[in-house]
């Protein structure tokens, strides 16, 4: 064979390897910015030199290019690619797909968050885990039909974060199925649970801004923290502090904490648990401080609301997992509502006013309230002069 033939054979044998790879995991939106997108999908392989992308535009994903960072090997058939699109506009639609290769992902459309001043819908669940309660799908289906501009997740996307087949069966086909793909139309922001942990397959498939636990967004004039209560941590506290004395928290509407483990439940699977010690006891001072608003947790299996010192409280773990039903004792008095229900929330803010309403599977309402954005919310003491 001649030196022709061999280079010929060569770049046919790399075009097989590159045209055998398989997209495992579908892009998924990652963020939800007014001038930014960031995708991530799975491969099962990762030829050398073969061409990961993002692909977008407003007419056609051909418009625009932007190369994968390098992959993250996760294991043997499970390989991540992330892309970021940077200058895009607020509240436009685009059309994106992503590049393996020689293959590409079918098209779909994503829109980019609000400017301040237009209204937003946000869906919130939690604790769609194993499924043992309900099908993660039956609470999906109802939620897509209040074209939610983004989720909120406040954790236990699986029962076993270190488990890939996990991820895959109750993580991303349970999303990739829910009508109109809304998995890869929707950017999900999710908060950690005990149950997504952190391995190495959490800390991937949750690509989360920051230190990749902690971090904090921006909707319209909507502040959103989400926490971590896997963890305790001086850092993390920290964090709360300077994040609620900053411009973004003190002139924002209203500033919205999501975690995982609530506070205070008057729910459960057995006796004796009230909610968790730690962030009752030093991180609702710190919120309580800071001027937040609305707390939504999981973890409880049910759905729940209380308001105290100045905070609503809602646990909206109904996402899928067995639900919780043993009343606990004492209970916490300003819990008013607590119901054994799967469900779904549905977050809707228009100026200075917020409505929150919570459905059934049957897509009924079961709860909802009302807030105002007030002004003048304490800062922490000291923190402004030592800036």
């Amino acid at each position: 064979m001649d030196v022709a033939s061999s280079i010929a054979l060569i770049a046919l044998l790399l075009a097989f390897h590159a045209s055998a790879q398989t997209i495992t995991k579908l892009p998924m939106p990652q963020s939800f910015h007014t001038d930014e997108l960031r995708i991530q999908w799975e491969t099962d392989s990762d030829p050398a030199g073969t061409n990961e992308s993002l692909e977008w535009g407003l007419a056609s994903p051909a418009e625009h290019s932007v190369a994968a960072q390098p992959a993250l090997a996760l294991a043997a058939g499970h390989f991540l690619h992330r892309a970021v699109a940077t200058g895009l506009t607020p509240e436009t639609t685009y059309q994106y797909r992503v590049r393996a290769g020689t293959l590409t992902s079918p098209t779909y459309s994503v829109r980019t968050a609000p400017l301040p001043d237009t209204p937003f819908r946000i869906a919130c669940i939690a604790d769609n885990q194993n499924q043992a309660g309900a099908p993660f799908a039956t609470v999906l289906a109802p939620l897509a039909t209040h074209a939610p501009d983004a989720i909120v997740h406040a954790g236990d996307t699986v029962q076993d974060g270190d488990v890939f087949d996990e991820w895959q069966s109750q993580w991303f086909d349970p999303l990739a199925a829910a009508p109109g793909g809304l998995g890869q139309h929707i950017p999900v922001l999710v908060a950690r649970g005990n149950h997504d942990g952190e391995f190495a397959q959490s800390l991937a498939y949750h690509w989360l801004p920051g230190n990749g636990d902690w971090y904090a967004e921006t909707i319209g004039r909507t502040r959103f923290l989400f926490l971590n209560t896997n963890v305790i941590d001086a850092t993390h506290e920290d964090f709360i502090r300077t994040e609620l004395a900053s411009p973004a928290s003190r002139d924002a509407d209203f500033r919205i904490a999501v975690f995982h483990k609530p506070p205070f439940t008057n729910l459960w699977d057995g006796p004796d648990y009230l909610g968790e010690p730690y962030v009752r006891g030093t991180l609702v001072p710190l919120l309580e401080q800071g001027g937040v608003d609305l707390v939504i947790s999981g973890h409880a299996h049910a759905y729940e609301r209380g308001a105290h010192n100045g905070i609503t409280y809602v646990i909206v773990g109904g996402a899928g997992g067995k639900l919780d039903t043993v009343p606990q004792s004492p209970p916490w008095p300003f819990i008013t509502v607590a119901q054994s229900v799967h469900h779904f929330g549905i977050l809707e803010v228009s100026g200075r006013h917020l409505q929150w309403t919570a459905y059934d599977r049957d897509d009924h309402p079961i709860d909802s309230l009302a807030l105002t954005s007030v002004t003048g919310i304490a800062v922490f003491p000291g923190l402004e002069e030592a800036r």
